[in-house]
């Protein structure tokens, strides 16, 4: 049974590390982090993170088409 638990939570969090949305979004929370470091503005990042946003919805739009 264990067996069987390890292999489903492995095949779990290489969905989720694999998964486009996830990628976004973690891209967007660095964004977010480093944005001084990036000499990155308010506004900048906030059409950074807009820009995020609507792939992350449309990826999962493109999610919802497939199944």
């Amino acid at each position: 049974m264990k067996k069987i638990k390890n292999w489903f939570t492995g095949l779990f969090i290489k969905q989720i590390f694999t998964s486009k949305k996830f990628i976004y979004t973690l891209i967007g929370v660095l964004t977010t982090l480093l944005s001084k470091e990036f000499g990155l503005n308010p506004d900048e990042v906030s059409k950074i993170l807009m820009s995020i946003a609507a792939l992350v919805v449309g990826q999962g739009l493109s999610d919802i088409a497939k199944k």
